[in-house]
């Protein structure tokens, strides 16, 4: 008989003292025997590397110099031997059963590329602690297929990025055939990753819940950045692929248009509202050139002009 696939975890960590032992134990517990655990720390300063070397043999660790999660996932690529390969933030946890319901998922459907499940969000409680929901005492459940959100996604994920990090596991030969994550995208380059392994393989999504999802606040991902991540992301890939999927799927070059535009505009009101005005101004502008006999643009391109003078007076 043979032995089972080997799955490698891969795990990036900076500055996660406060959650990394939980993510990393919720490995360790899952029923599936034969996986590695591979954690590279981004250069953590607030202890987390105590932390995990409390883990002994348990875990492969690897330290690197502060360079971002790009750069760590992939020097745990570079180290992973597994047949299959999976991801998990730090401040994230997996239900038990996750690993081995993959697994039997992709050994059963060869054509299918990439598997990820649901997942549960999970925000503090009043106290400020992250309890966890009743029904994570049980095992994975429904591991049918989230049809609308599984196949060739390459035209369904220009709208909308259905996957996440944390609950993904992949066939090594599509982490070849993709590559590294984008190190020039501090954020988005998993986006950018889902994109092209769209590409290659079909990407199947469970409806079973398979990861809680820890909201924190003040983290990268809810910050607005003077970079609008999600926008080069999809015009990366446009003049890569164009609009036509691997399956012949076409996307409308007009609604394609509206949902950059969207990306756009909702880039630049984050930065009116608690961002760089300077940066919305240059977003509404953009728009503007396309559609200048638009009011509500024009007062919002108003709003960000004078709360930029605003800020600079404030800074003399």
């Amino acid at each position: 008989m043979a032995s089972p696939s080997l799955v490698s975890v891969i795990i990036p960590v900076y500055n996660c003292k406060r959650f990394v032992a939980e993510a990393v134990q919720s490995v360790l517990d899952q029923d599936y025997p034969n996986k590695e655990i591979i954690v590279v720390d981004d250069g953590s300063t607030d202890g987390t590397l105590e932390v995990l070397r409390g883990f002994g043999d348990a875990i492969r660790l690897i330290a690197q110099k502060n360079a971002g999660p790009p750069v760590a996932r992939n020097n745990g690529l570079h180290e992973a031997r597994g047949d299959y390969v999976a991801f998990l933030d730090a401040d994230d946890v997996w239900f038990q059963g996750k690993l081995a319901t993959q697994v039997a998922h992709l050994d059963a459907h060869p054509d299918v590329g990439t598997v990820l499940t649901n997942w549960h969000l999970w925000p503090a409680g009043p106290d400020g602690q992250y309890h966890r929901p009743d029904f994570f005492a049980r095992p994975m459940g429904d591991p049918s297929l989230d049809d609308p959100n599984s196949g060739w996604l390459y035209n369904r994920l220009l709208f909308d990025c259905v996957l996440l990090t944390t609950t993904v596991m992949m066939r090594s030969s599509v982490v070849k055939a993709v590559g590294d994550f984008d190190v020039t995208l501090f954020n988005g380059d998993d986006y950018d990753y889902w994109l092209r392994a769209s590409r290659i393989a079909k990407i199947d999504r469970l409806k079973s819940i398979g990861a809680l999802y820890r909201t924190v606040p003040g983290s990268v991902s809810r910050k607005p950045q003077a970079r609008n991540f999600e926008y080069e992301v999809i015009r990366k890939a446009i003049a890569r692929w164009g609009l036509e999927g691997p399956d012949g799927t076409k996307t409308d070059t007009h609604v394609m248009g509206r949902r950059l535009e969207s990306l756009v505009l909702n880039h630049a009101y984050d930065h009116l509202l608690r961002g760089d005005p300077r940066v919305a101004l240059a977003g509404y502008c953009e728009v503007l050139r396309q559609r200048p006999v638009n009011p509500k643009l024009w007062i919002k391109a108003a709003q960000a002009f004078f709360k930029m003078g605003a800020s600079a007076n404030a800074a003399r």
